[in-house]
């Protein structure tokens, strides 16, 4: 009698009580015919929309956590890259959008063509915030924020071919003449900045070279510079993947007896933290009087 009556409060609605139960199914264990009896139309049509709200949720939570599951750990595995293919490359993205940008694009182009996987995942414009020193602050020069970025991807050795990566970039004359070939201004004069700092590379080269910021003579020195930075990343990483890594970078001896007094944790001071020419901005107060 009691099922006959609920059949015919669901007439109409096309809610039969086997319908009904299974859409209720997040109902607690036990609950008894004899109390769905006073459940209106609109309190089914609702536990029927949060019943597939809770499936959506649970679905998307599964995607999620499967995606996070199945995520590459670094490093990931490559393929030897060709530095010339490299360095035109970040020369030519450079215009497109800026060193950070260029650097990365060139070396991850060349990584997907060459060694597939992940490398094709990462989308290249994440890098254009990089741009002069990060949105034009002047900061650690793009390029190398670029190339870093790839490197840490790359190689589990790459607190030791970062480190190279930017002693090298403080102490190169920029640009080379590697790119003669395809450059839009050629036989430009090189500068060595001391610095991986943006500010301080492009106004040393500017004030060398009597060139402005915004001249197409400094865009092109720029993208030049781009392009060795992130061809010596690549090398780094040819060198580790055969396991003849060269670190040939150290801290020059006219400034690191500054880090004896300033660096670490056992120093006199220990108020400091960098391995830039200290010289370059403080000059060495340990020479006042006396004869350089």
């Amino acid at each position: 009698m009691k099922e006959e009556n609920i059949n015919k409060q669901n007439q109409g609605t096309g809610l039969n009580r086997r319908k009904f139960i299974t859409t209720a199914g997040v109902l607690a264990t036990g609950l008894m015919v004899t109390g769905l009896t006073g459940c209106s139309n609109e309190t089914v049509a609702n536990l029927e929309k949060d019943s597939e709200q809770n499936k959506d949720s649970s679905q998307v939570s599964a995607v999620a956590a499967t995606k996070a599951e199945t995520a590459a750990s670094i490093p990931w595995k490559y393929n030897k890259l060709d530095v010339e293919l490299v360095r035109k490359r970040g020369y030519e993205y450079y215009f497109k959008g800026g060193c950070c940008y260029t650097a990365a694009r060139a070396l991850l182009d060349t990584l997907t063509e060459s060694s597939g996987g992940q490398w094709s995942t990462i989308p290249r414009d994440m890098f254009l915030y990089g741009a002069g020193g990060a949105y034009s602050w002047g900061t650690l020069c793009g390029a190398l924020n670029g190339a870093l970025a790839v490197i840490n991807l790359a190689s589990a050795k790459h607190k030791e071919l970062g480190n190279e990566l930017i002693g090298w970039y403080t102490k190169n004359p920029f640009p080379s003449n590697k790119h003669e070939s395809y450059c839009k201004v050629k036989n430009q004069i090189t500068t060595i900045s001391d610095s991986p700092l943006c500010h301080v590379s492009v106004s040393k080269w500017v004030s060398a070279a009597g060139a402005r910021v915004n001249e197409k003579e400094k865009k092109d020195r720029c993208a030049k510079l781009s392009g060795d930075t992130a061809a010596k990343a690549a090398e780094l990483l040819n060198q580790a993947l055969e396991n003849k890594v060269v670190l040939a970078y150290k801290v020059s001896d006219e400034y690191s007896h500054c880090m004896t007094c300033h660096q670490g944790k056992d120093s006199l001071r220990d108020d400091e933290q960098g391995k830039m020419d200290c010289l370059y901005c403080h000059g060495d107060h340990t020479m006042t009087g006396k004869k350089k």
